[in-house]
């Protein structure tokens, strides 16, 4: 109860929202489903790419994003599996059923003038890797009739060099369950935080707000146009 069981949403930030959604739209096939000012956020567009029923690709546009120059090896992978800077996204793996499907896609992709590197089988999943728009690395991928076996996939090697220890290593492969609270477990004081978002000064009064007042005063429910 209560666990994430899948990606809402990936926002990516763009100078050119027009380009992606043309990229992901036709190439990749994804629906375009909601186009809008950003909530909360002045002179940004946000916009949503369906992947399935629960889940989406995520667009941010704005004109600051554009003065932002991306730095490969800094804000991007230059290539597959090359690194980036940590808590950076190194690339982005979607979903397909099956190994017919990956196929299907790497066609779509390239009838439309992209190098597609693959099948690469991984054991647990089948690969194909692309560029898309604006540096980002792609694939997709399928784990059609494999599953994770932990047993045969968490190398001992690399958990020793990693530092973690048996009783992490326990832990890790079987977090402890979590009674719900029911959603009565006080906010956290920002300042004793863990880990500190880095709030501008115009922004920080949330800081100081109830989870009341932070519903109450930053959602915004009514679409931009109204349908009957």
């Amino acid at each position: 109860m209560g666990l994430p069981n899948g990606v809402h949403h990936l926002a990516i930030c763009t100078k050119d929202i027009k380009q992606q959604i043309e990229f992901f739209t036709q190439v990749c096939g994804m629906e375009l489903v909601a186009l809008y000012w950003m909530h909360g956020v002045k002179n940004t567009f946000h916009g949503f790419l369906k992947l399935n029923d629960n889940s989406s690709i995520a667009l941010v546009a704005s004109s600051e994003i554009g003065e932002i120059q991306p730095i490969k090896g800094v804000s991007h992978a230059a290539w597959t599996a090359s690194p980036v800077a940590a808590g950076v996204m190194q690339h982005l793996a979607l979903n397909v059923d099956t190994e017919a499907d990956l196929l299907t896609m790497r066609d779509r992709v390239r009838e439309h003038g992209h190098w597609v590197m693959g099948p690469i089988d991984h054991g647990f999943c089948k690969s194909i890797y692309f560029g898309g728009p604006e540096g980002m690395m792609l694939e997709f991928s399928t784990s059609e009739g494999q599953t994770i076996d932990a047993e045969a996939w968490i190398d001992p090697e690399v958990v020793k060099l990693a530092g973690i220890s048996a009783e992490d290593l326990k832990r890790y492969k079987a977090p402890a369950p979590y009674d719900s609270k029911g959603g009565k477990v006080a906010q956290v004081p920002f300042e004793q935080s863990k880990i500190k978002m880095d709030f501008p000064p115009e922004n920080r009064a949330v800081l100081k707000m109830t989870d009341e007042e932070v519903t109450r005063r930053l959602s915004e429910t009514t679409p931009p146009v109204q349908v009957s």
